[in-house]
């Protein structure tokens, strides 16, 4: 076990539970890290309707996730290069480390066309 996550844990479910600003039935905020740079993307599905929305945790998410990978690292275990943190308005989360397409620093490779094709599915998502 690695010390500390689960303070880490805590400190991205609260983050999330802070910026939705309406009753929600699933939320997560995704990182991932390349090379020169990382991206925190948060997105929740509405409770009245079902509705994908985004939300934005600012720096504080991405610090999390720094320091999630941090502590990976310290204990000599395998760098990912994305996760995705999943919780529910209970409470209930699964975090997903992704280990697919990292080079030898655990570190996304840059892939402009995945890029874009993943953020168009996220605005046709935001957009429904």
């Amino acid at each position: 076990m690695i010390e500390g996550l689960e303070q880490l844990y805590e400190r991205i479910a609260k983050l999330i539970q802070e910026a939705i600003p309406e009753d929600w039935a699933m939320a997560k905020l995704e990182a991932v890290f390349y090379s020169d740079m990382s991206e925190c993307i948060g997105e929740y599905t509405r409770a009245s309707d079902g509705a994908a929305r985004s939300f934005a945790t600012g720096l504080a998410g991405q610090r999390a996730f720094r320091e999630l990978r941090q502590r990976f690292k310290e204990a000599g275990q395998p760098l990912w290069g994305g996760a995705v943190f999943e919780l529910s308005p209970d409470g209930k989360f699964n975090v997903k480390w992704i280990y697919d397409n990292c080079d030898e620093h655990g570190d996304t490779l840059w892939n402009e066309v995945d890029w874009r094709r993943r953020q168009e599915d996220r605005h046709r998502r935001l957009t429904q």
